[in-house]
């Protein structure tokens, strides 16, 4: 054993498990990101004549494929196929490649197991609801109906990159 070597500091496993999710966003796309879900979800609210607040968009995991659905405070509306849940995380000239479409999908699986795995949970059983209210993007995330936490968008966005 040598004497000079120090272990690790409880101050400093403290620092580093706090910065672990701390990340600069130097091209700005978590306010494109806000944008986008603010931008369409006004769409639909005015679509439906439903004022944004009501609106809510719950997002998982079922048999391996990612499923939205549109809800009216706690009453399902729609489904939301990928190809239409593009539009809420990228630009509109973007979302409308399959491309980017197939990417979200795959970057949505992969943030729901992340997810999953620091809360010891089955994948499947990860809800993400997102929810605009007062011009600020929520995002919840659940182990079916219990709350787990509220995600900072620049966490869930990581994943789009």
């Amino acid at each position: 054993m040598n004497p000079f070597k120090r272990k690790g500091s409880t101050l400093g496993k403290k620092l580093k498990g706090a910065l672990t999710d701390v990340s600069v966003d130097v091209f700005g796309y978590e306010k494109i990101v806000k944008k986008n879900i603010l931008h369409r979800t006004n769409y639909i609210s005015k679509r439906l004549e439903i004022p944004s607040e009501r609106i809510y968009i719950r997002i998982f995991q079922k048999d391996h494929t990612i499923k939205s659905f549109l809800y009216n405070q706690r009453k399902p509306i729609a489904r939301i196929p990928t190809g239409e849940l593009t539009y809420f995380f990228l630009e509109e000239h973007l979302a409308q490649l399959g491309g980017f479409q197939n990417k979200v999908a795959f970057s949505i699986k992969k943030y729901l197991k992340e997810l999953a795995t620091a809360n010891h949970i089955e994948e499947e059983s990860v809800r993400i609801i997102i929810h605009v209210k007062d011009n600020e993007v929520y995002i919840n995330a659940f182990h079916n109906e219990a709350f787990i936490k509220l995600i900072p968008l620049k966490s869930l966005i990581k994943f789009f990159k």
